[in-house]
């Protein structure tokens, strides 16, 4: 059923919304991981082997979700992805300049498999999508 001009102003309208609270919410995230990154006693990792690699998993996960819902279009994904990365590496530069920090190479392994955690089933849900319609 076809919808009526005033449901597609509402939800463009929401569409619109929903994409600009996503985009102040990654500006904010970005920034608070950037913070995370800098200070000498970060937030304690779980108690748990591993628990850094979670966290770092765990916030670029969120990052990317962020940056999907904020640039929704399927046209950038690999932008995304290497702006996601390239964040990934900036932070580790940043930790090897840091005297109270150290970059780590397993850390942008974790960056990379949170973002491939997300990016993996929400395109594989889009395939299916797809090919259930035809």
């Amino acid at each position: 059923m076809p919808l009526s001009p005033s449901e597609k102003i509402t939800r463009e309208y929401n569409r619109l919304w929903i994409i600009s609270i996503a985009r102040i919410s990654l500006v904010f995230a970005i920034c608070f991981i950037l913070y995370e990154a800098a200070i000498p006693h970060p937030i304690p990792p779980p108690r748990m082997d591993l628990g850094d690699k979670v966290l770092h998993a765990a916030a670029f996960f969120t990052l990317t979700a962020l940056t999907e819902l904020s640039f929704p279009s399927s046209k950038f994904l690999l932008w995304k992805v290497l702006f996601l990365m390239g964040f990934g590496l900036f932070i580790e530069w940043l930790q090897s300049l840091l005297p109270w920090r150290s970059a780590d190479a397993s850390d942008f392994l974790a960056d990379c498999i949170g973002i491939a955690a997300f990016l993996v089933p929400m395109l594989l849900t889009r395939f299916v999508l797809r090919f259930v319609k035809r």
